[in-house]
């Protein structure tokens, strides 16, 4: 059994030195309480960009704020990277975290990422392939969907608008993906209701059951301008069960259990795998293919 904490954080921005320290306190207090695996929201480091709308103003009260963005990224070889690579190993914990990180080698190139950390050491990145609105304005997208080995099984990573495109998902899972992590920064307009206040249950339970998986949705809380984050992060099983789901949008931890049993007692009753026929979906979905 994996004990899977999810941390609905609430990251400042443009402020790293703070966000981490926060991290770091909820990765100790996690551990303690005995997770396994620890997931925090997207770009839980620099908090969300500005404008957070198309044509709305940016509220950080400094000169050029691409450069502070940047500056605000964590750098590869960094300390915030080598202090969570520690923190993963001290406390023998799996760690998954949102984090806008600057390019290795082109300064001024940063990329909006979801980065795993092991107790044994190894750093995985996904870039995030699907920007959302303004997003296009800072980051560099990625171009690959991995997979990566943790907690006795494979997981992968996704980043917020991924979950609207259900291949990322198939792709994670065709590869062995059998836990995937989707680190999340939606929000709306401050004072304006929640149109649906189980959306993050239906698309982390649509793509739980299209692939057999255990599902992670982890958003982020709290506000940054004129705009509020919705929280409301949740855990899916394979089969659709909701594992576990917060309904807020405050600061909080989902803390759930994973059977890993579970997806192979889904799958072979369902035939969700085996059923599959790609050859056929190939031609219809393939640029100009025969569709006959």
């Amino acid at each position: 059994m994996i004990a899977a904490h999810l941390v609905q954080f609430d990251a400042v921005p443009l402020d790293p030195a703070r966000n981490f320290a926060r991290m770091a306190e909820h990765i100790r207090a996690e551990a303690a309480a005995g997770a396994d695996l620890i997931v925090f929201p997207e770009l839980a480091n620099t908090g969300y960009i500005e404008p957070l709308v198309p044509g709305g103003p940016i509220f950080a009260q400094v000169p050029h704020y691409g450069a502070a963005l940047w500056s605000a990224c964590a750098a590869p070889d960094g300390e915030e990277m080598a202090s969570l690579t520690t923190l993963a190993a001290d406390l023998g914990v799996t760690l998954v975290a949102g984090l806008g990180l600057r390019d290795a080698r082109i300064a001024g190139v940063i990329r909006n990422t979801s980065v795993l950390f092991t107790p044994e050491g190894r750093v995985g990145i996904y870039v995030k392939t699907h920007q959302w609105q303004n997003e296009k304005l800072y980051f560099t997208p990625g171009d690959a969907l991995p997979v990566f080995g943790a907690l006795g099984t494979t997981l992968g990573m996704q980043i917020c608008y991924d979950i609207r495109f259900p291949e990322v998902t198939r792709a994670l899972a065709g590869q062995g993906a059998q836990i995937i992590t989707s680190a999340w920064a939606s929000f709306g307009a401050s004072g304006a209701p929640v149109a649906d206040a189980d959306l993050f249950v239906h698309r982390a339970y649509t793509r739980a059951v299209e692939n057999g998986v255990f599902f992670l949705s982890c958003n982020r809380a709290g506000t940054q301008g004129d705009q509020r984050f919705f929280g409301r992060s949740c855990a899916i099983g394979p089969d659709g069960t909701v594992l576990g789901r917060l309904d807020h949008d405050e600061e909080d931890v989902l803390r759930v259990p994973l059977d890993l049993a579970e997806i192979a007692r889904y799958r072979s009753f369902t035939g969700i795998w085996t059923d599959r026929r790609p050859a056929l979906y190939a031609r219809h979905l393939a640029p100009g293919g025969d569709p006959t």
